[in-house]
């Protein structure tokens, strides 16, 4: 055998190399598995059911591969915690981490939840974060700020994450724009759907965003998430540096002391809904170097009693980054719109503009507004005969409504189209199923 084929040799052998499967315990260590970059792509690592706690810095810089992802999972049935014992460190540092998926297990205490920044030059991506329990922190949840990250197809799924501290956000994405106007950081490709978000306010809280996508994030799906309780906006955009477009849609937002979404430019925000905002419940304005324009605002469900259901400001010199469409939205509160003069934005379909009333729309008298029940869900839902049927303009008609439910050749206005057996899911606090 040569010494080319034998090097070929070895090549294959390596690459049918069975991955590891590595169960451990709180008194195993864990601490010196986890640490560091020793897994190998494949590798899993089970962890049985206990409280892990460990005070040194914990940073994972393991690097998987598409095909061979790492797993850190808790056992199945397993209740797994890890509970840091002071707020110095962060729970978890993931860095210039590569595919690799946490899941199923909770974490508390601590600064950050999870830290995700590059390795040197190695850029941290492809991480998935799944069925986590992330609560009672001394900051943020999850955080992918770090300067000059390319942060790539990130997946954040149906995690349960309350009561943070500090800025407070569920998650921080992206960073701020730098002098020039520019970014060095940038959150794209990402899909954020399924969370449970709630309860981030409070005096220990001074910001408290849902969902925050910084200033050159782009590309990004944020969808069947639930949020409710938190201190600034539910979900948060700015502009994308001129690239694809973020996607806001199917979302349950509700009792927001700020605005339920805000979007300040290139977003298509759709299918949503929002209710009980302080701030208005989808609100567009200049934001850092985002300027507004490049919106495509459709088939949302906004009920903000004596307040504003959407309202834009334009932008500040006067020109608009594009087109902005409003089509086919159920707006009803205080007041309905609140919108430029300027003849740029198009309006079409949309049921609700002025201060018209519930009862005026065709829908069930708005009770409870502080109360998941069934009423409130009949609130939210067109009932046969409401003026929302059949109202909409086809040519801005999205291809599902917030159920995930196929609008075929409907033109129902609002998130939902209508059925007579009633909505797929009733509105609740906890989890959204993902369709």
């Amino acid at each position: 055998m040569n010494l080319v084929r034998l090097l070929f040799f070895f090549l294959f052998i390596q690459v049918l190399a069975p991955a590891e499967i590595h169960q451990v315990g709180p008194s195993d260590d864990w601490f010196g598995l986890l640490h560091g970059d020793g897994l190998q792509p494949g590798d899993e690592v089970v962890l049985l059911e206990g409280t892990y706690s460990n005070p040194r810095m914990l940073v994972l810089s393991h690097v998987g591969t598409s095909a061979n992802p790492i797993v850190i999972r808790a056992a199945v049935g397993a209740k797994v915690i890890f509970r840091r014992p002071d707020d110095r460190q962060n729970t978890f540092n993931l860095s210039g981490t590569q595919y690799i998926t946490l899941k199923g297990f909770e974490i508390t205490g601590g600064a950050a939840a999870i830290r995700i920044y590059k390795h040197g030059d190695t850029m941290a991506k492809f991480v998935t974060l799944e069925g986590l329990h992330i609560h009672h922190l001394g900051g943020v949840a999850v955080t992918c700020n770090h300067v000059g990250n390319l942060y790539e197809g990130m997946v954040f799924r149906r995690n349960h994450i309350h009561h943070t501290s500090g800025h407070g956000e569920a998650f921080y994405l992206g960073s701020n724009s730098e002098s020039n106007g520019k970014t060095q950081t940038q959150f794209f490709h990402g899909l954020i759907e399924g969370n449970y978000i709630h309860d981030l306010k409070g005096p220990q809280v001074s910001q408290g965003d849902g969902i925050e996508l910084k200033d050159g994030s782009w590309g990004n799906l944020v969808r069947d998430n639930v949020i409710h309780d938190v201190k600034y906006p539910g979900v948060i955009v700015y502009d994308t540096d001129g690239k694809e477009p973020n996607v806001i849609e199917r979302n349950l937002i509700f009792n927001v002391a700020d605005s339920g979404i805000q979007a300040a430019s290139d977003a298509v925000v759709r299918n949503n809904v929002i209710f009980n905002c302080g701030g208005a419940g989808i609100y567009s304005r200049d934001h850092q170097s985002a300027v507004v324009g490049n919106l495509t605002i459709t088939h949302n469900t906004v009920v903000n009693t004596g307040k504003t259901a959407l309202r834009i400001i334009p932008p500040s010199k006067g020109k608009y980054s594009g087109s902005v469409i409003v089509a086919n939205n159920a707006l009803y509160g205080g007041t309905a719109l609140r919108v430029p003069a300027d003849g740029f934005v198009t309006f079409s379909g949309n049921v609700g503009q002025g201060s018209v009333s519930v009862s005026k729309l065709g829908l069930d008298e708005w009770r409870n507004t502080g109360r998941l029940n069934r009423d409130l869900t009949e609130a939210l839902y067109p009932i046969g005969g409401s003026s929302l049927l059949r109202m909409a303009n086809p040519r801005y008609s999205t291809k599902d409504d917030f159920d995930g439910r196929s609008r075929g050749s409907s033109r129902d206005v609002g998130a939902y189209r209508f059925e007579a057996k009633g909505p797929a899911w009733r509105i609740t606090r906890g989890f959204k199923p993902i369709r």
